[in-house]
């Protein structure tokens, strides 16, 4: 009946699997976890080795990385039942419920996105506080919001997928890298006329970034984005769907993207010190995501 599908990477997950198997089991039904090492330090290894060991588990440890995309897709091929959930590595399940929620929906629509939430920002030390913050105004909202727009609202974290469905269209390998596999993926499904159902049955995310190594990811994913402009020729209905995107098409047509180019090269220093700051602004972060895209565009 139900495939739960963790693709990890330099993460603890015994916690997660214990947790989502033990509901599994409250639920009686047939399930399988598959969890699918990307690749990981042998430190990490030799922690989640342990769950090979627990009925309808299955643990295997890839020897080269693959990536967020060829690690989804092999998940999907190597999954028994129809329905698919795939759930990021560094995510906390706090609720007891979190299964049956899931197979209350099954049927209900091709896919489902439960959501994620942030901590409480009290607990959160200064390298993380950009992530955090990031996070918790952009990407933690309640179903009745994300529905508004709920293509545009998909993120690959926490979802429950049909197979076929998920073989037919398939995470794009092209994507290399971190970031925007879930906006690719979100896109041709609208493009199917495939929506997406919004629920709220969130994770944590817990695998926050210091702020040095989530503006290096930050831009892995904006080279990301030139990556899936190429691949779909501009499409106007792709770049209407990404901000940073929309925006810079906007600027690039009054031809003040070179403008910013220059100040952004000049004034990069002054960006990051607000953003790795006690106080980041997510402002700062928006003008640093566009002039960064303004200057890799010009290479």
């Amino acid at each position: 009946m139900l495939s739960i599908l963790i693709p990890v990477f330099n993460y603890d997950v015994c916690g997660l699997v214990e947790n989502l198997h033990g509901q599994a089991l409250s639920e009686n039904i047939d399930f399988e976890i598959i969890v699918l090492d990307d690749a990981s330090d042998e430190e990490f290894r030799k922690i989640n080795r342990p769950l090979k060991e627990f009925k309808h588990i299955t643990y295997i440890e890839e020897k080269i990385n693959l990536g967020r995309s060829k690690i989804r897709n092999k998940l999907a091929q190597m999954a028994r039942y129809n329905n698919l959930l795939f759930l990021d590595c560094d995510s906390g399940v706090f609720n007891n419920n979190f299964i049956h929620n899931y197979i209350e929906n099954i049927g209900k629509a091709n896919v489902i996105y439960g959501g994620r939430l942030y901590a409480n920002n009290e607990y959160i030390s200064t390298p993380y506080r950009l992530h955090w913050l990031y996070g918790s105004k952009r990407e933690q909202s309640p179903a009745r919001e994300r529905s508004i727009e709920p293509n545009r609202s998909f993120q690959t974290n926490n979802f429950l997928i049909q197979k076929q469905l998920l073989l037919e269209i398939g995470f794009n390998e092209k994507i290399t890298g971190y970031g925007h596999e879930d906006t690719l993926f979100g896109f041709e499904l609208k493009k199917r006329l495939i929506t997406i159902k919004h629920i709220d049955n969130p994770v944590v995310h817990l695998g926050l970034e210091p702020g040095e190594e989530f503006l290096r990811k930050t831009r892995e994913g904006i080279k990301n984005l030139k990556r899936i402009m190429r691949i779909n020729g501009n499409e106007k209905r792709l770049v209407k769907d990404i901000t940073i995107l929309s925006y810079y098409k906007k600027i690039e047509k009054i031809g003040l993207d070179k403008t910013l180019e220059y100040l952004y090269k000049r004034y990069e220093h002054v960006l990051r010190k607000n953003l790795l700051g006690r106080k980041p602004n997510l402002l700062v972060f928006d003008l640093y995501k566009l002039g960064y895209l303004c200057s890799i565009n010009h290479e």
